[in-house]
């Protein structure tokens, strides 16, 4: 697949880290891992730190920790990363954006 081809992303994770013992750190590494084997390649990460919810649906959980990755590759990418994230446990949302 050529350069050309490729798209750049800016994906932003809500993340549940309150049942893991996983920091973001491995998070990012198991993101990137994915990222990599769907023929992505990562740029960039940035913890944005936890931030508070304006509206929660649940009592138990009224703050996330917010990732934010950068990454370009294919424009399957988004979709392939999202089905192979579905059953992760530590990932409550994510929002893919692209930036080009």
């Amino acid at each position: 697949m050529s350069k050309a081809m490729n798209k750049e992303y800016k994906t932003t994770f809500i993340l549940d880290l309150r049942e893991t013992e996983d920091d973001v750190e491995k998070v990012i590494s198991d993101v990137s891992s994915i990222l990599e084997s769907v023929g992505s390649s990562v740029s960039d990460s940035e913890d944005l730190g936890i931030k508070e919810f304006s509206r929660s649906v649940d009592r138990q959980y009224k703050q996330g920790h917010y990732l934010e990755i950068y990454f370009s590759g294919p424009s399957n990418a988004p979709s392939l990363l999202k089905e192979k994230l579905r059953l992760d446990k530590r990932i409550n949302r994510i929002f893919v954006q692209s930036i080009n």
